[in-house]
């Protein structure tokens, strides 16, 4: 029997005997981060934040009802009405608007990347929502804040 060092693998490197259940150690704790927190983001809270500050349009408005998508995620119809207009002029007051907003049903296990998914069930018990808006009057990078209260 041989005992001299394999030097093939590198300093530090697993045992191939434990490669395996490390690698499903790593993938079960993204799963259960993905499952556990669907508004989970792989940005860096500064790319938000620089969205939001970019953002041309910030409305909060009444929500009035929700249109569920009917798959595991994807994209829920929030309709409201303004309540107010916190920059821009493209809104205004008492204006009804229908926005995409990314969800997610609970415990589902949309694809990993920089879109915010609200869940489906918070995102019809909420009262008011704060939009950040593009030109075109899309959301951007999913910035969608659930309100309870008006600010």
């Amino acid at each position: 029997m041989d005992h001299r060092m394999d030097h093939r693998r590198g300093a530090g490197s697993a045992p191939q005997a434990l490669r395996r259940p490390l690698r499903k150690a790593a993938l079960a704790a993204v799963l259960l981060l993905a499952g556990a927190a669907p508004a989970l983001a792989l940005m860096s809270p500064q790319v938000y934040a620089s969205a939001r500050d970019g953002a041309k349009s910030v409305i909060v408005l009444e929500v009035e009802a929700v249109t569920i998508t009917p798959r595991a995620f994807g994209t829920c119809g929030v309709t409201g009405t303004v309540k107010l207009v916190e920059r821009g002029a493209a809104y205004s007051v008492g204006q009804k608007v229908t926005l995409d907003i990314p969800c997610a049903r609970p415990n589902a296990l949309p694809p990993l990347g920089g879109t915010i998914y609200q869940e489906t069930d918070r995102l019809q018990a909420s009262k008011f929502g704060r939009a950040y808006l593009d030109a075109d009057g899309k959301l951007v990078l999913s910035q969608y804040e659930r309100l309870e209260a008006l600010p």
